[in-house]
Order: structure tokens, then C-alpha cells, then sequence
């Protein structure tokens, strides 16, 4: 059981890891959205939407392997408690 255990801490600890680097993904894709669509800094006729898009349909992608992971690492903390 002990064995069990520690190899699921190992587990939680990877996904807490996965969790970090999903939002460090998902706030740089927020970023870098944020900029191609700010109209102070380029002209709407010059916006790369095609870009944009491709960022935004990134984000949703990263938000939902967050959303998965962070159900996982719950389900893993309460299978430790």
C-alpha cells in the first residue's frame, strides 16, 4: 500500500507540474492575443486575424488539457487523503 501510494504522490506531483507549465501556455497565448488584437497598437485593417485565431484555438486547446489536468490532480488528492 505504501508503494501505492508513493507512486500516486508521484503522479500528483507530475500533474501539478503539467498544471504549471498549462498556465504559464495559456497566459502567454493570452498575451500574445491581448497584442494582435490591440487596435491602439496596429490599425484594424492591419490586424492578423488568421494569427489570432490559430493563438485563440491554442488557448482553448491548453485550457481544456487544464481543466482535465487539474480534475486528475483533485481526484489524486483525494485518493491521498
Amino acid at each position: 500500500m505504501n508503494l501505492e501510494r508513493a507512486a500516486m504522490r508521484g503522479l500528483l506531483a507530475e500533474k501539478k507540474e503539467a498544471i504549471d507549465r498549462l498556465r504559464l501556455r495559456i497566459r502567454g497565448n493570452c498575451d500574445a492575443i491581448r497584442t494582435g488584437l490591440n487596435t491602439a497598437l496596429t490599425p484594424v485593417d492591419d490586424l492578423e486575424i488568421p494569427i489570432v485565431a490559430e493563438q485563440m484555438d491554442e488557448l482553448v486547446s491548453a485550457w481544456g488539457e487544464l481543466q482535465a489536468a487539474l480534475s486528475e490532480a483533485a481526484r489524486l488528492e483525494r485518493e491521498l487523503l
